[in-house]
Parts: structure tokens; sequence; C-alpha cells
């Protein structure tokens, strides 16, 4: 049962078992009623696949996550050297 928020197919999924993350993989099967889906909202049921995994166990919590990859604009590289170098001193 998806709780909160939506499952999209490819999405990251963490496994979390008494409080501890298990394992951390990628979904590769979403299915709402034996139908391949791209997606399932909060309060419908479905069946899922983890890529390489297979030793689910009663209890367990799925936490579905997107991986966005950013490149860093000027500003905040130079913000992030100057955070760097503060405090540096530097003879020549």
């Amino acid at each position: 049962m998806v709780t909160e928020g939506k499952i999209v197919d490819g999405c990251g999924i963490r496994v979390i078992r008494n409080g501890r993350t298990v394992r951390v993989g990628v979904l590769d099967s979403l299915r709402r009623v034996k139908e391949i889906v791209k997606e399932v909202n909060a309060g419908l049921e479905c069946g899922m696949g983890v890529e390489d995994y297979d030793q689910w166990q009663e209890g367990d919590v799925l936490d579905a996550f997107n991986t966005v990859q950013k490149k860093r604009t000027l500003e905040e590289a130079s913000a992030s050297m100057a955070a760097t170098l503060e405090g540096v001193r530097v003879e020549l």
C-alpha cells in the first residue's frame, strides 16, 4: 500500500527493516491489478520488484526516492571555495 506521495517506475527504493536500512536499489517492476504501470499514487495497493533483491520480510517499509543530479553554478562554486580558503594563510 502506498501511504504517501507516489511510486514511479525506475525510482530508487530503500528497504527499511526494524528502523535500519537493509537494501538500497532500483525499482524494476511496478504493477497494479496485474497490469504494468508507470506510477501508483497514495492510497492504492501495488506490486513492486527491486533489482537483485528477493529477501522480503513481513513488516518491511519501502522508501521511494528520486536522485537529481545538479550542476553547481559559478556562484555556488565561488562561495564553496571562499568558505574553504577562509582562515587559510598562503605566503608566496
